[in-house]
Parts: structure tokens; C-alpha cells; sequence
């Protein structure tokens, strides 16, 4: 029983160093090994067909992406979902319209990115193949607008336009020859008080695979300026020549003014009316002994200006006493 037990200790003891050195070499090793043993998983990559036949296009449904079932080490499948040009490319060369293609796993496999991994299958496993003629035509472009001008503005006849005018389409023949027009997005004109440029998106059509030559045009809308009427109450009338010595009463003292034009002089005018702007020269009146006035306006380019009532009376009241002279 000693020996066995002496044995066992030396056994234990001897070579110490190694022994834990490939202690540790195992377990490195069982930890690589399992790091990038074989796993399986399903990948979705987009798909994207190309090698048409001459004249035609690609009509039929196609999903976005396929889902591709592959299996290979840890370290292959990580590579193949890092890479983001990792897809699935549809040779249409030798098809035509109304067969079938059928995703072959090899041919996908050679598609991939990764050599280190296997693919096991594709779902779909087979789409339709629907091919139609292409055709292209221009057609006209319909600006939008929406929302109204300033008050006093009006969109002219025909004061909307687009350039260019005409853009081309292109696509299926069955679909390009349902497409009249193309519209634009809304350009908004509330408020505008001036010709408008502005750039504007086209509208995509509703018809699937139709292609626009242009993806924005820039519309143009030019308004016409209109006349407008507006009233001014309550401006106090200026009394002109009325004696230094006497005093001169105006009734009414204030009155409303009528103001006509186009809008821009208009609203300049009510945003700061001048001094003076409506006023009663008494001095002839009063030579010829009468006791009313009719009032005048200051003349103001591009607007008509009325007083109402336009005739005022007015009082001549007592001298004023002189100042004495200092």
C-alpha cells in the first residue's frame, strides 16, 4: 500500500511543469475548436435580376430577398452576415417570358461572398419569369399647387408652368401607354405676394416598373397684382389758411378715407399714412363770407383717394388776442 502511494505522489510531482502546460494547450484547443465549429442558419439577401433580353423588362413579382439556408464554421457564416453586398443575382439571359426560374444551390453558393460555407437551400425556391417589350414616350408634367395668394393676388391664366414641360417615361409598353401625365408634388402658395420659382419632386406613377427621366422640375407660378378698395377711419382733417388771429372749427374734425389701387400701394399707404393727408383750405370760404369747405386730399402715386363725407363746415370763432411783444 506504501508503494502504491508513493507511486501516486511521484506520479503527481514529476514533470509538474509540462503537465499543466498541456493542461492548458487542451483546453485552448477545446475552446478554438468550439469557437468555430459547424453551425447552420438562414441569411435573407436581396435579390436582383440582370442580363434582360435586349428590349424588355422584368414584370413579374419579386420579393425584396430570398432567405438562403447555409451551414460552415463559426467564422464563414460571420464573414458572410458582415458583408453587405452579399446578394442574389437573377441571369435572365437565356429566359423568356412565362418559364421558370428555378435557384439552383450552387449557383447561389458561387454567388456568396464566402467561400467557407455550404448552401443547403432558397426560399423561394423558383419565381415566374414575366418579361414585356420595353417602350418609352415623353408625356406632359402637371405642376400642383395648393393654398391661396395674399389677399389682392391672383394666379394668372395659365400662370402655372413647368420646366421642362415634358418629361420622358419609360417601362412595360402596357404600362407607359396608360400614363397621360405626370404630376408634381404640391407647391404651396399661401401668402405669396410675388412670382414664385421652386423646385418640385415628381410624382411617381401608380403603374410598378415605369421609369422617370427626371426626378424633380422646377415650377413657376406668376402672379397678377389686383386692385383693391380700402378704408382709413377716423384721419383728422388739416385746416389750412385759416387766420393767425382767429381760430377755425372743421365739422366732422375727422372723416374716413376711401382708398383705391393696386394692393401693394394700398397696404403701403394704411401701414403709414402721411401727415396732412386729408386737409380743408379755409381762406377762400372765408373771403367770400361761406361756411363750408370741401376737403382735399394729398396726391399719392398709383392709389385714388376720396374723403367721405368730402364737404365739412366750419366756424370762425373770435380773434385770438396778440401776444404782447416782450
Amino acid at each position: 500500500m506504501t508503494d502504491l502511494l508513493h507511486a501516486l505522489r511521484t506520479f503527481a510531482t514529476e514533470n509538474i511543469g509540462l503537465k499543466l502546460l498541456a493542461l492548458l494547450l487542451s483546453i485552448l484547443i477545446h475552446v478554438v475548436v468550439q469557437r468555430d465549429s459547424v453551425r447552420e442558419t438562414e441569411v435573407d439577401l436581396p435579390i436582383t435580376v440582370q442580363n434582360l433580353p435586349k428590349g424588355q423588362v422584368f414584370v413579374g413579382a419579386l420579393p425584396e430577398t430570398v432567405k438562403v439556408r447555409v451551414r460552415g464554421r463559426r467564422g464563414g457564416i460571420r464573414e458572410l452576415l458582415a458583408d453587405r453586398t452579399a446578394k442574389v443575382v437573377l441571369d435572365l439571359g437565356a429566359y423568356r417570358d412565362g418559364e421558370r426560374y428555378v435557384f439552383e444551390q450552387d449557383v447561389v453558393e458561387q454567388q456568396l461572398p464566402s467561400r467557407h460555407v455550404e448552401v443547403l437551400g432558397v426560399q423561394p425556391a423558383s419565381i415566374d419569369v414575366r418579361l414585356e417589350a420595353m417602350e418609352e414616350r415623353t408625356v406632359p408634367v402637371e405642376p400642383t399647387v395648393q393654398g391661396e395668394p395674399a389677399a389682392g393676388f391672383r394666379v394668372l391664366p395659365k400662370g402655372v408652368r413647368a420646366e421642362p414641360a415634358r418629361v420622358r417615361v419609360s417601362g412595360p409598353a402596357s404600362q407607359v401607354r396608360r400614363i397621360l401625365a405626370v404630376r408634381t408634388a404640391a407647391v404651396d402658395l399661401a401668402g405669396t405676394e410675388a412670382d414664385l420659382r421652386q423646385t418640385a419632386r415628381l410624382l411617381p406613377p401608380a403603374e410598378r416598373h415605369v421609369r422617370l427621366s427626371a426626378e424633380e422640375v422646377t415650377v413657376e407660378v406668376n402672379l397678377e397684382e389686383q386692385s383693391v378698395s380700402r378704408a382709413l377711419a377716423a384721419q383728422p382733417v388739416a385746416v389750412r389758411g385759416c387766420p393767425n388771429t382767429s381760430r377755425c372749427l372743421l365739422e366732422p374734425a375727422d372723416v374716413e378715407l376711401r382708398i383705391e389701387g393696386l394692393v401693394r400701394a394700398v397696404n403701403a399707404l394704411l401701414a403709414k399714412p402721411p401727415e396732412g393727408l386729408v386737409f380743408a383750405d379755409v381762406a377762400g370760404p372765408i373771403d367770400r363770407n361761406e361756411r363750408q369747405v370741401r376737403l382735399g386730399v394729398l396726391a399719392i402715386k398709383g392709389v385714388l383717394v376720396t374723403a367721405v363725407p368730402a364737404v365739412a363746415k366750419f366756424s370762425l370763432l373770435s380773434e385770438i388776442p396778440p401776444v404782447p411783444a416782450p
